[in-house]
């Protein structure tokens, strides 16, 4: 049986318009950068053998030992590009999730805000300064650091920075330096109890120094936005 079509004009709706997803609403250069962490993370969790997955991130995560001369291992040449490298690779799933989630929190408004080459540019310049203050406090590991939180922090920092300027923070005598306070805290806290949620010791201080990296380059010309 046939059935038919009434083809009249649909009455136009009320409803607003449906919205798109929160991923497709990214920013571009948060978007691929989301993307980019999430496809590395997938094809050495699936497309790598395990002894492959392991060399990947004893080789290309950031040793501070490596940097400070104290490693049984030597300097290679790895440990060049390991300032860098070690933020697009993570230690799990939830490792991946916690950060891809900051990411989205943090990234779209800093990137709103900064222009997409600038924020790329931020983004990796307070994740080599936060494996550099690990490497600082803590120049005998032999521990590979792992991750883009450090590089977060920064983001984070930026965050409170355009809000205060927005006259959504208060701007007194303190300021924003109770929150900062509190993500310092929160960061040690962390360090020591959170390795556990994470399956695996947290860098802390990685996340100490993204954040100070974020503040300290905002005051960059290069960085001041209106």
């Amino acid at each position: 049986m046939n059935n038919i079509v009434d083809f009249k004009k649909p009455k136009p709706s009320n409803q607003p318009p449906l919205k798109e997803p929160p991923l497709i609403n990214l920013p571009p250069a948060t978007k691929y950068l989301l993307i980019l962490i999430i496809s590395i993370h997938l094809a050495l969790s699936f497309g790598v053998s395990d002894e492959t997955h392991g060399y990947i991130l004893f080789n290309y995560g950031f040793t501070p030992a490596i940097w400070t001369g104290q490693s049984a291992y030597g300097f290679d040449m790895n440990a060049l590009v390991s300032p860098l490298s070690y933020i697009v690779l993570h230690g799990g799933f939830m490792h991946l999730f916690m950060n891809a989630a900051m990411l989205m929190a943090f990234g779209a408004g800093v990137e709103k805000w900064m222009g997409a080459k600038r924020f790329i540019i931020f983004f990796f310049l307070c994740g080599i300064a936060a494996a550099f203050v690990e490497m600082i406090i803590h120049p005998f590991s032999e521990f590979p650091v792992i991750g883009a939180s450090g590089a977060e922090s920064g983001l984070f920092a930026a965050i409170l920075i355009l809000l205060q300027r927005q006259g959504q923070l208060p701007t007194g005598k303190y300021g924003i330096w109770p929150f900062a306070a509190f993500w310092i805290i929160l960061s040690i806290i962390l360090g020591f109890v959170g390795g556990q949620l994470m399956g695996g010791e947290i860098a802390w201080a990685a996340h100490l120094g993204g954040f100070i990296a974020g503040f300290a380059l905002l005051k960059l010309n290069y960085f001041r936005v209106s």
